[in-house]
């Protein structure tokens, strides 16, 4: 054999065997298992959304909802019912069917508060699950949600079986295009499931690796091990990858809102004038210079620039540290105030609690800053409200809902918007929810319920070959069946 052959034989081998590497996307912070109906955690979402598991409906990269185990659906004319045409010959990873029972399975569990489903609180209309047939679900509910369909394609409403549902945390059996391999230390696998009721995806096998150490993270980006990072705020500013010739950079928004959290239940934040002193007293636009490379957009109450029902509210608190000192006065704070910052472990949450906390002590508020790891801000923060502030970004999409439950961490009491939220949940008709919608953002703005900062950039890093990524993130998502090298 010549050695024009052995070259040509060589070269085939090795492109077989780069071939057989699998894709490997970087997530950063490891979840604290793999059950995305028992968990907020936001990079399990990234996993698993729309590759192991599956809902109804889908959220697509517009944010828009879309057919999926449903291939469509129907509101009763009342308003109090919606119908489900369920995809035929769906089956689990283990083989076992998907029909409705499963289905109506499934949502009885999500209902179920000792299910510990984190977005429980978002079917609070649905009233009673009926099994017509094996194809055709339906919901009953207490009043109309015409945003029913938008969270049933949530990553919390995916649907699971009942054999297989009590050992999904450690062993995910979902009906999607990619199911479970192995969850160790080095990260999760999932590879392709030959019997997907869908067309067969392009990328055959994936490796999410959740490397919290930055310098780790650095590394790996320098020598192109990673083929997909979908989120660079955890990366340092001064990160150079130009001499890797075979990135680039996509500069894209996410659907979180960053926020500097109050809480309400502390009594100088339950007056209105001290929370619009600490948004006087906040430069939001000098904030923006952690991110170099973009320059997300403003806002002034938490909702999405991107949603058309979006009023742009955030010059409504102009930086005036004056203005902030007269009404810590008026408030009867003149002589200080002083409050705990609580800052969790993402890079653009830690540099800005420094830009934050400088900002507040120059008109008079002393800040204690407080570093904490996720597990320990959870549940000192999150669970136990045990905080003054915090510095978070909110990335569950169309999430104002939050503002009208009395048991999150907020703290946040109004009924007016309790009223106002009601009635936008109960709107069918999508031009009345969206005037609803720009009252909202407006009540929130004006009672200054939170310092609103900006939108959370979606900056994500990939190799130039790979083709299908998104480049807003309207869910936390990274689509696997979508990618594609070329």
């Amino acid at each position: 054999m010549n050695r024009g052959v052995l070259l040509l034989l060589w070269c085939l081998l090795l492109s077989v065997e780069l071939m057989a590497e699998p894709l490997r996307v970087e997530l950063h912070l490891r979840p604290p298992h793999l059950d995305p109906t028992r968990t907020p955690a936001a990079t399990l979402a990234e996993a698993t959304y729309n590759n192991i598991f599956q809902g109804l409906t889908r959220i697509d990269r517009d944010g828009q909802v879309q057919p999926n185990l449903a291939h469509r659906w129907q509101v009763a004319e009342d308003g109090l019912s919606w119908t489900f045409e369920l995809q035929p010959g769906v089956v689990f990873h283990d083989l076992r069917s998907f029909n409705a029972e499963v289905a109506a399975w499934s949502i009885r569990r999500m209902l179920d508060p000792a299910a510990g489903n984190p977005q429980r609180h978002l079917f609070g209309s649905i009233r009673e699950v009926e099994s017509i047939n094996a194809s055709r679900l339906r919901l009953h509910l207490h009043h109309p949600d015409g945003l029913l369909p938008f969270r049933l394609g949530l990553s919390a409403a995916v649907m699971v079986h009942p054999e297989t549902a009590a050992q999904n945390h450690q062993h995910p059996v979902g009906t999607g295009p990619y199911h479970f391999v192995s969850w160790d230390e080095v990260g999760l696998r999932v590879s392709v499931f030959r019997n997907y009721w869908g067309v067969l995806p392009s990328i055959h096998d994936a490796l999410f690796t959740f490397t919290s150490n930055r310098l780790e993270l650095e590394a790996g980006l320098l020598e192109g091990r990673i083929d997909l990072y979908p989120n660079v705020s955890a990366l340092s500013a001064n990160v150079q990858l130009s001499e890797r010739t075979d990135y680039v950079m996509q500069d894209g928004l996410s659907e979180g809102q960053v926020l500097l959290v109050l809480n309400h239940a502390h009594p100088a934040l339950q007056d209105v004038r001290v929370r619009r002193a600490l948004t006087h007293a906040v430069d939001r636009q000098a904030l923006l210079s952690i991110y170099p490379q973009t320059s997300p957009p403003l806002i002034g109450s938490h909702f999405s620039p991107r949603h058309p029902a979006y009023v742009d509210l955030s010059d409504l608190y102009p930086h005036d540290r004056q203005q902030a000192r007269v009404l810590l006065q008026q408030a009867g704070y003149a002589e200080g105030l002083q409050l705990r910052m609580m800052v969790p472990p993402p890079l653009y949450a830690r540099e800005s609690s420094l830009l934050l906390a400088d900002a507040l002590e120059q008109v008079g508020i002393d800040i204690e800053l407080i570093r904490m790891d996720w597990s320990t801000w959870l549940e000192q923060v999150f669970l136990q409200r045990d905080y003054d502030l915090t510095v978070i970004a909110h990335v569950e999409p169309f999430d104002m809902d939050i503002y009208a439950r009395d048991d999150y961490y907020f703290n946040y009491r109004n009924p007016a918007f309790n009223q106002l939220w009601q009635k936008i949940e109960q709107a069918v008709d999508e031009q009345q929810r969206n005037q609803l919608l720009q009252q909202a953002q407006k009540l929130l703005a004006e009672d200054a319920a939170q310092v609103f900062l900006h939108i959370k950039p979606q900056q994500a890093i990939r190799k130039k070959n790979l083709q299908g990524s998104w480049l807003h993130a309207p869910v936390p998502a990274v689509i696997l069946e979508e990618l594609y090298w070329r």
